[in-house]
């Protein structure tokens, strides 16, 4: 966790003003995960919506932007980010429609974290180092072995609050490691930078505008 914060239930009491927009893919993982994080600080102003109606990465912005737009003016969004990955699980290759997408988010001011090959990923940071070439199949049935998912129920997180607790911080500093190594090797394309992911900037952000003191 930053330093001066907390990941306790109930720990904040100063006026939630920021308010958040976060528009994910994932039905299970990736709403388990944030939805932790928002339940332990009790952050009524962070909403975490899941975008079923499309399943590619312009699909989620767009949905992102009429979400934005359709708040009231009085209740606006000072913050909105997409959630998505990079590859499909079996083809492994950038997903259709990824760098419109991410152009896009940035010309309307959203951000995105963006995970390669999949959120899976980032658990998986949680637990154990993985620098090398991975694919989704890996990484999810490897969260499966190790227990960061739940083998008999699909993709859901066993323990999330648990994980986060124990585990953030080392999660956050192996994302932070890769991508300084993919920085010196000039890979800018987020196909090309696999594994990555950008969960933790997501998350830095929320901590950030919802500070605790410790």
């Amino acid at each position: 966790m930053p330093k001066g914060t907390r990941y306790r239930a109930g720990s904040n009491k100063k006026p939630q003003r920021e308010k958040f927009l976060i528009v994910v893919e994932g039905v299970v993982t990736e709403c388990e995960y944030v939805n932790a994080i928002r339940r332990s600080l009790r952050l009524s102003s962070v909403t975490v919506r899941v975008e079923t109606g499309h399943t590619d990465p312009i699909g989620i912005v767009e949905s992102a932007k009429k979400l934005r737009k359709s708040a009231s003016k009085y209740d606006r969004y000072d913050e909105v980010w997409c959630v998505f990955d990079v590859e499909a699980k079996v083809t492994q290759q950038a997903r259709y429609g990824l760098p419109e997408a991410i152009d896009s988010a940035r010309r309307s001011n959203i951000s995105v974290a963006i995970s390669n090959p999949c959120f899976e990923i980032w658990l998986l940071w949680h637990k154990e180092s993985r620098e090398g070439y991975t694919t989704s199949d890996d990484a999810q049935q490897r969260c499966k072995q190790i227990g960061i998912t739940d083998p008999q129920a699909g993709k859901h997180i066993q323990n999330v609050d648990d994980l986060i607790e124990s585990d953030y911080e080392t999660a956050r500093e192996r994302a932070v490691k890769v991508d300084a190594g993919h920085e010196r090797n000039n890979t800018s394309t987020p196909e090309g930078r696999n594994p990555s992911s950008g969960v933790y900037q997501l998350i830095e952000a929320i901590f950030a505008a919802f500070k605790q003191v410790e």
